[in-house]
């Protein structure tokens, strides 16, 4: 799977974010909290990048019909959330295409 991470920056909160998309249909993966600096945001993706083929990476959780996750640095803080997904196949799906697809993915600057 191939994938960009979009990064731009809010212009009413003065923070940075990043979204992951699958290229062709710019299906929504993984988007990122806000960051205080450009840098910060591209850190945040350094680590998502180092840190994704381990499964422990992914904190799940589910109730009824409501299946997500969140990614979180060293320290614990989230730097990343999954859509909310109806069924479970839908949520592993797209942390596996974040396994496969994350270090390749093209970082595209948007600010």
């Amino acid at each position: 799977m191939m994938a960009n991470f979009q990064i731009f920056k809010s212009s009413t909160k003065n923070e940075y974010y990043y979204l992951l998309k699958a290229t062709g249909n710019s299906q929504l993966i993984l988007s990122g909290e806000g960051f205080s600096s450009k840098q910060k945001c591209l850190d945040a993706i350094k680590y998502i990048r180092e840190k994704a083929a381990d499964d422990d990476f992914y904190e799940r959780t589910s109730s009824y019909l409501n299946y997500i996750f969140v990614v979180k640095s060293a320290d614990g803080t989230v730097i990343g959330k999954g859509e909310h997904y109806t069924i479970e196949s839908a949520r592993e799906n797209s942390i596996e295409m974040i396994k496969s697809g994350s270090e390749k993915a093209v970082v595209q600057d948007f600010c």
